[in-house]
């Protein structure tokens, strides 16, 4: 397990070495839907994050023509290693079929991903930490509807010194009232200690936490350690958020303990999969949620 880790700090290093890894100086929130982007200086929380905001959303939200059909909320969680490896283009494909929501880790704004994501799921932003290849990369969330409101939080790792996102996004259900809180989270990595960890997992859980309706928290946590589980479930204990059964247990484990995870609050499972994969280093999860009445 230790080899996995390591390994992943060899090839973040390498990226780095090689000139093929950049930084922004900013928080950068890129919408697919708009063709536009933001960049907001504020970390970990930037403007567009504020309580103000958010309350704005949920009080007077925007009446998209789309809505989620409460009665089945269909999404799929999965970090796609930077969509290297030769067979992830026809599992994306596959994964991503049917899906209302698609929460992505190590996605890379690259025309190959975003055009089999539009086929599909139109509506996307994604949360920069880092440039691959020159294209921005970092926690993406595409769905069939608009959102309603949208934001990105960044943390950046201590030793490598390369950020880490979370991205925050409500959508409207229809012939209800409740909007839907959907959270996406790449987990701070590499640490000698939880302090770093610990504020990541704080400053998403300072703007979730006043949402008072369903929610969906999902995301690879790299939550290799006891101590970092540990706080994760003070997280969800907090919010009463619930776990998954995990069914067919085929999360990726590291020490252990299983790095990604989904959560939920105000939702029934439908149905559940962890699907076990050769086209990345960790393997999706596919949920089918409604709304509990």
């Amino acid at each position: 397990m230790f080899k996995h880790i390591s390994r992943l700090g060899l090839v973040l290093l390498l990226l780095l070495t090689a000139a093929c890894f950049s930084i922004p100086a900013q928080t950068r929130l890129v919408s697919g839907t708009t063709n536009t982007s933001i960049e907001t200086v504020a970390e970990p929380v930037p403007a567009e994050c504020s309580l103000e905001n958010m309350q704005a959303a949920l009080v007077n939200p925007a009446k998209p023509m789309q809505l989620l059909d409460p009665d089945k909320i269909s999404i799929i969680n999965w970090n796609i290693y930077k969509a290297q490896k030769d067979n992830w283009a026809a599992d994306f494909k596959t994964f991503i079929k049917g899906q209302d929501l698609v929460l992505i880790q190590e996605a890379v704004n690259r025309p190959d991903i975003i055009k089999l994501l539009t086929a599909r799921q139109p509506y996307w932003q994604l949360n920069t930490g880092f440039y691959y290849e020159g294209a921005e990369a970092g926690v993406l969330i595409a769905a069939t509807v608009p959102p309603i409101f949208s934001c990105g939080l960044r943390t950046t790792e201590p030793i490598i010194r390369v950020p880490k996102t979370v991205l925050i996004n409500l959508y409207p259900l229809a012939n209800s009232k409740q909007v839907l809180l959907v959270a996406n989270i790449h987990g701070i990595n590499f640490t000698l200690g939880t302090d770093t960890y610990d504020q990541q997992i704080m400053a998403m859980d300072l703007i979730i936490k006043q949402h008072k309706g369903p929610m969906i928290i999902a995301g690879d946590f790299n939550s290799w350690s006891d101590a970092r589980l540990a706080i994760v479930n003070a997280m969800t204990e907090k919010l009463s958020l619930k776990k998954l059964n995990y069914v067919s247990e085929n999360r990726v484990r590291i020490f252990g303990n299983a790095i990604d995870h989904v959560f939920y609050r105000g939702l029934d499972v439908i149905a559940e999969e962890t699907l076990k994969v050769s086209s990345s280093d960790h393997n999706p999860i596919k949920v089918s949620f409604r709304l509990r009445r």
